[in-house]
Order: structure tokens, then C-alpha cells, then sequence
């Protein structure tokens, strides 16, 4: 009987994931919500207004334009409760005015024992989701004096971003179970220079975003399921200090689901190491990273990140790689 090994499976998953993003957690669309990249996730995933790196479509798709060079970024996330998490991707600066990037999120949890309502053992079944980006942005100030339009603003002064993405989850046991939901989102990112010090972002995260799926094929009285993602939004600001070496960020997240956050970072730099603290709402981050050139003109950057449990569950490790040519 299918039916009864879906709801073991489901509660699983729901403790599994609603750890992920916090009091968001229990909305579908949770693994888009839990931060990407050690250095972001470090500083406590405060990052709209300081996006600029391989990540940064994540975060706020409106800071491709202020790449300096492209990047190839790989991320694998070291979990409790078997969860992964990992992402590939490539973001390029469009000069002089332009900017995008593409890139897929993995995640899920494997080899889950799956039992009848009777408590029998029916095997496993392995549930993965996934999201699939594709951003662009445009620095408009600087699209404007390709016109020979306000010369006298700076040109990163003003940029926006898009970001679409196709989402898809899955739940089998690779024999006679299969369920299976697919749906897409959009992210829209602005993002404000108004002094070489100081950064402000905006980003609203998930319009329109969902999983529909379709369980006809699995139960005899199945039915059309439509699991919309909360709608977040996120502002924030990066200030590099006078202190060279000193630099911080703070978001504010909020949802329409009532959800309120509090992100912080800061991150000391050298020409080559960085370390990284932050505070994640209700938990604590810390990590470093290294960052050296490989050959000719291409360098390399390491980053690890430490985060605390949220729920008792368990701390994570995350490791980055990005190549920068």
C-alpha cells in the first residue's frame, strides 16, 4: 500500500527540513532558504548588499554587474541528519554594463527507511530537490551614460537584478513509487553604492514560487497539490570600515508569513586569509578562508564555514571552492 508509506516518509522529511530555514521551515521551498556558500553562511548569511562573488544571485542578483571576474563556485555542505546540500555554478561580469550567472542548487536526503502503517520495513526511498538559476543584471547608470547620459553620477551607483528559477522535487524508491513536483520562482535584487565604503540592498525572494505536483498515479483518490513558497523579502547593508582590514554586514529579513530575522557578519581580511563571524537569528556562525593565485591569471579562494544547531539537530560544515579568471 503506497498511502500508508508516504506519512512515515513526509514526517521524516518535515524534521528533517523545517531545521533548515527556522520558523520558515515548514513551508515548502525550505532548502532555498538556508544560505549558500561558506562565506556568505559565515557571516551569519548577511549578504543582499555585499553579493559580489560567485554566490551572489543567491543572495541579490542585482550585484553581477560588480564582478571583476568570472567565477566557477562549488559548494558541498557536510550535514546532520544525512541532509545535503550542494551547488555548481557561474557567474561573469558583462562589461561594461552587465552582469549574469547560472547555477543549480542540490539537496535532499537519501536512503530513508520507509515503513507500512503496521511497522513493517519497506525499503528505502530517497527524496531530492533541486533548483536550476539563471540571472542577469544591469548597472543603470551606467546603461545611461552609454548615452552620454548623467556622466557626472558614479556609474555602479544604481543596479538591478533578475533571477529565474526551475525547481523540481522528487520522492521514490526507483521501483513503483514515484511522486514527483515541479514549479519555478523569481527573485528580483536592487542594489545601491552611494559611497565606495558603503553598500545597500534590497532583495524580494520566491514570487510566485511553488512546487505543483500531481498524485493520481500513487493513490486512488490522488489529487493536484500546489505548495506556494513564502514570499521573503530582505534589506541590508555592507560597510567597509577605515579599518582596512574590517568589514560589516546586517540584513533584516521578513516574510508574508510573519517571519522576522536578524542577520549579522563581519569579516576580517588580509591579502590572502579571512576570518568570518556572524549571527543567524538565533545562532552562531564562524569560518575563514584563503585565497591565492593557481596559474597565470587564474587564482583560487578555499572558505569553510562552521554553523551552530538550530534545533538540536546537529552543526553544519560547509566548504567552498571558486575560481576566479
Amino acid at each position: 500500500m503506497l498511502h500508508s508509506r508516504l506519512l512515515p516518509v513526509y514526517f521524516l522529511l518535515f524534521i528533517s527540513f523545517a531545521v533548515f530555514a527556522e520558523g520558515n521551515g515548514g513551508f515548502s521551498g525550505a532548502f532555498l532558504r538556508v544560505g549558500l556558500g561558506a562565506r556568505a553562511m559565515a557571516m551569519g548569511n548577511a549578504q543582499v548588499a555585499t553579493a559580489d562573488h560567485g554566490y551572489g544571485m543567491y543572495y541579490n542578483p542585482a550585484a553581477l554587474p560588480n564582478l571583476e571576474k568570472r567565477y566557477f563556485s562549488l559548494s558541498y555542505s557536510n550535514m546532520s541528519l544525512d541532509r545535503k546540500f550542494n551547488y555548481i555554478g557561474f557567474s561573469l561580469p558583462l562589461a561594461p554594463v552587465a552582469g549574469a550567472s547560472i547555477g543549480w542548487i542540490n539537496s535532499g536526503v537519501g536512503d530513508l527507511r520507509a515503513y507500512s502503517s503496521t511497522g513493517q520495513d519497506v525499503g528505502e526511498i530517497d527524496h531530492g530537490l533541486n533548483a536550476i538559476y539563471a540571472a542577469f543584471a544591469l548597472k543603470i547608470i551606467a546603461l545611461a551614460q552609454q548615452e552620454k547620459k548623467m556622466l557626472n553620477v558614479p556609474a555602479d551607483l544604481v543596479s538591478v537584478g533578475i533571477a529565474v528559477k526551475y525547481l523540481r522535487e522528487s520522492l521514490g524508491d526507483n521501483e513503483d513509487f514515484d511522486y514527483s513536483g515541479k514549479g519555478f520562482g523569481v527573485d528580483l535584487g536592487i542594489l545601491l553604492k552611494p559611497h565606495p565604503r558603503l553598500a545597500l540592498g534590497y532583495q524580494v525572494k520566491d514570487i510566485n514560487g511553488s512546487l505543483s505536483s500531481n498524485t493520481n498515479d500513487i493513490f486512488e483518490r490522488g489529487s493536484d497539490l500546489d505548495n506556494s513558497f513564502p514570499l521573503t523579502q530582505k534589506a541590508g547593508l555592507f560597510y567597509h570600515t577605515p579599518l582596512s582590514w574590517l568589514s560589516v554586514a546586517y540584513d533584516f529579513e521578513w516574510s508574508n508569513k510573519g517571519e522576522e530575522k536578524h542577520h549579522l557578519g563581519a569579516e576580517l581580511s588580509s591579502k590572502i586569509a579571512f576570518g568570518r563571524f556572524g549571527y543567524d537569528n538565533d545562532h552562531f556562525t564562524i569560518g575563514g578562508g584563503l585565497q591565492f593565485h593557481a596559474y597565470k591569471k587564474l587564482s583560487m579562494t578555499l572558505d569553510y564555514a562552521f554553523v551552530d544547531d538550530v534545533e538540536d539537530e546537529g552543526a553544519s560544515h560547509v566548504f567552498s571552492w571558486q575560481f576566479l579568471f
